[in-house]
């Protein structure tokens, strides 16, 4: 991760290269923990982003991240 672009009171965000394609991408690193990438996935904020993608004046959601171990959540 490049640097920290801002933090609110559930999330962080980041900027970031990607080692795909070299492009620079956001990181939202979600604070609230999950138990199951099914609950994550139940998200308003991720179905929403889903369905509005592409539209000029939302971001793009390329993917969700979700580490099962620690229960964090990213927003790529």
């Amino acid at each position: 991760m490049e640097s920290k672009k801002g933090e609110g009171t559930f999330s962080e965000v980041f900027m970031a290269q990607s080692i795909r394609n070299n492009k620079f991408v956001a990181i939202k690193c979600m604070k609230k923990k999950y138990e199951t990438i099914e609950k994550v996935k139940k998200l308003k904020e991720i179905q929403a982003l889903k369905l509005l993608t592409p539209h000029e004046h939302i971001i793009k959601l390329i993917e969700v991240l979700y580490d099962e171990p620690t229960g964090n959540k990213y927003l790529r």
